[in-house]
C-alpha cells in the first residue's frame, strides 16, 4: 500500500500521518507533502512541495505512484479563512485543481477532506443533516471547500479516477489551534492554574452548538476507507462525526470539573462567528453502515487529555 497525505505540516495531516505508519500492512510506504520542511516520523517520508506549482507537484505524485492520497491541504480554521479571502480561496481552490489534475494521471484514489460546514445555512433547518441535503455555505471556509468538491467530481469523473469525499464535523484533541474553541479553553485553564493569566476565561457564544469528536477516531475513519476502498462507490461523500451535538457550555462545564481553579467568563466580540449562533452536527449513518466505523473515544476522555497536554506544554 502506497499512500500519500497533503497538507502533511498541518495539525490533522501530523495525525494521520502518526495513525498510518502504525496501522498499514508491513512493507507499505508513506508520503507527506507540504510546502515547507516537516521534522522527521519513522516510517513516513517527507517531501517539500508547492501546491501551486503544478509541475513539481504532478512530478512528485507520479514519481511516487500512490494507491491512494488523501488531500488534506487547506485552511482548517473557519476564522483564519475569514481573515485571509483570498488567500483561502486561492488555497483551497488552486491547490485542489494542481493536485487533481495530477492525480488523474495516475491510478490513485483521492480521498479529499471537505468539513460538514459546506452544510451553511441548512443547519438551520437540520441541525443535524446527512449528506441528501444540499449544502448552503455561509462561511468562507465553507463555500471553497464545497468548490473544491465539485471540482474534484469534474475532473477525476473525466479522467476515470475514483474519489470519495469526507465532510468531518469538529475534531479536536491534544495540540491542536488556539484557533479552536476547546483547545483555547484548555490552554487558558492551564495558564490560570500556573498563575501565569488572570482568573478570567475570554469566550466566544457560549450557547453555540458543535458536533465534537476526537482526532483519533477521525483518523480511524480514514483507515477504514483504505480497508474499503475497493468497495465505496466512486464519488461518495460521507459525514463523519459523533452525531451528537454539544453546546460550547457544555464544553466548559465539563472542563470546569477537570480543574480546581476557579475563574470567570468573559465574552469577547472577536471570538464569535459572523453568521450567529446556531446547532451545527450532522447524521454520519452512512457512513458507519458503509465501513463498520463508529467512533470510539468518549469526549468527556478527549477534554481530559487536551487539557493534560495543555498543562504538559507549561512545564
Amino acid at each position: 500500500m502506497r499512500v500519500l497525505v497533503t497538507g502533511a505540516g498541518d495539525y490533522l495531516g501530523r495525525r494521520l500521518l502518526e495513525a498510518l505508519r502504525l496501522g498499514l500492512p508491513a512493507g507499505s510506504h508513506i508520503l507527506g507533502i507540504d510546502r515547507t520542511a516537516q521534522p522527521p516520523l519513522d516510517g513516513v517520508t517527507f517531501r517539500e512541495v508547492d501546491p501551486f506549482e503544478a509541475g513539481t507537484l504532478a512530478q512528485a505524485v507520479a514519481a511516487f505512484d500512490p494507491d491512494i492520497v488523501f488531500h488534506l491541504a487547506a485552511l482548517a480554521s473557519v476564522a483564519q479563512s475569514s481573515e485571509t479571502p483570498s488567500y483561502a480561496w486561492r488555497a483551497d481552490l488552486l491547490g485542489t485543481l494542481t493536485l487533481a489534475e495530477a492525480v488523474a494521471k495516475t491510478r490513485a484514489a483521492l480521498v479529499f477532506l471537505s468539513s460538514t460546514v459546506v452544510y451553511g445555512e441548512a443547519f438551520r433547518d437540520r441541525p443535524r443533516p446527512d449528506e441528501s441535503v444540499t449544502p448552503r455555505p455561509d462561511t468562507i471556509s465553507g463555500r471553497t471547500k464545497n468548490a473544491c468538491e465539485y471540482i474534484l467530481r469534474d475532473v477525476l469523473a473525466h479522467a476515470g479516477v475514483k474519489h470519495l469525499v469526507l465532510r468531518p464535523s469538529n475534531y479536536i484533541g491534544p495540540g491542536q489551534s488556539e484557533t479552536f474553541v476547546v483547545a483555547s479553553f484548555a490552554a487558558q485553564i492551564a495558564r490560570i492554574e500556573r498563575g501565569l493569566a488572570a482568573a478570567s476565561l475570554d469566550v466566544g457564544d457560549l450557547s453555540a452548538a458543535r458536533d465534537f469528536f476526537d482526532v483519533a477516531d477521525f483518523t480511524a475513519a480514514c483507515l477504514r476507507v483504505i480497508e474499503r476502498i475497493d468497495a465505496l462507490p466512486d464519488g461518495a461523500i460521507f459525514n463523519v462525526g459523533s452525531g451528537v451535538v454539544t453546546s460550547v457550555a457544555e464544553i466548559l462545564d465539563a472542563l470546569r470539573t477537570m480543574t480546581e481553579a476557579t475563574f470567570t467568563v468573559r465574552a469577547t466580540p472577536d471570538r464569535v462567528r459572523p453568521q450567529g449562533v446556531r446547532s451545527e452536527g450532522c447524521d454520519p449513518a452512512a457512513f458507519a453502515e458503509a465501513t463498520g466505523w463508529q467512533p470510539a473515544v468518549p469526549l468527556t476522555r478527549s477534554l481530559a487529555v487536551i487539557l493534560d497536554e495543555a498543562r504538559a506544554r507549561l512545564d
